[in-house]
């Protein structure tokens, strides 16, 4: 296959869907479940070059979250639930020498909106998200492929910080924590749009020269 074959585009629409697995979170003396189900959405990636991208993600979810006693293992309450994710962030892909496949690993920021039944007398909530994901893509041409993805996605639950200064300097951080955390494998179709980005060519340093003298 040519070399044009291994070429992406400088934007890329990726429709997908997949599965999400359950995530239980305990309390003292209580448990809440989210069930698993399938998951769908999609992505926009704007890709400065082969091997750096900024991707737009949405994923959305219907479910069930439901709350047991941790002695007994009884329902309390519960109903249906739907999770939609709206983040953002860097995408790094790497090359195979001779293949069509790319591997890729991303981080993203943004929000998660949970909207349970309307009879449930709860209202939605919506809460600063994070996500990891990683995976590959598989390109037929330029413009069409096949991404295979795993997917880390958390709504936060709240964040703390703190600053300090002394005579050695000064510092700071901010943590942030969570009780949701799902795990998703998922599929999608890779559809180029815009220009095909040149290839990216590496030169390596001259070789240094060493001569001995007798």
């Amino acid at each position: 296959m040519s070399a044009r074959t291994f070429a992406q585009t400088s934007v890329e629409l990726i429709p997908t869907a997949g599965y999400t697995f359950a995530s239980r979170t305990d309390f003292y003396d209580t448990y809440g479940r989210i069930a698993d189900g399938l998951s769908y959405g999609g992505s926009i990636k704007f890709n400065v070059n082969r091997s750096f991208g900024i991707e737009v993600l949405y994923s959305h979810m219907n479910t069930t979250s439901d709350l047991y006693s941790a002695y007994d293992g009884s329902w309390l309450q519960g109903g249906n639930l739907q999770l939609d994710y709206i983040l953002a962030g860097p995408v790094e892909s790497f090359t195979i020498p001779n293949s069509t496949v790319r591997p890729f690993v991303g981080a993203l920021l943004g929000a998660a909106i949970l909207t349970p039944d309307a009879n449930s007398g709860f209202s939605s909530d919506t809460r600063f998200a994070v996500g990891f994901q990683l995976g590959t893509n598989i390109y037929i041409s330029p413009r069409v492929g096949i991404q295979l993805k795993a997917q880390l996605l958390s709504p936060v639950d709240g964040a703390g910080g703190g600053f300090y200064f002394s005579n050695y300097g000064s510092g700071g951080g901010i943590d942030t924590y969570s009780s949701i955390y799902q795990f998703s494998l998922s599929g999608g179709l890779i559809i180029g749009l815009g220009r095909v980005l040149p290839e990216q060519i590496f030169r390596p340093h001259p070789r240094r020269r060493y001569y001995r003298y007798y």
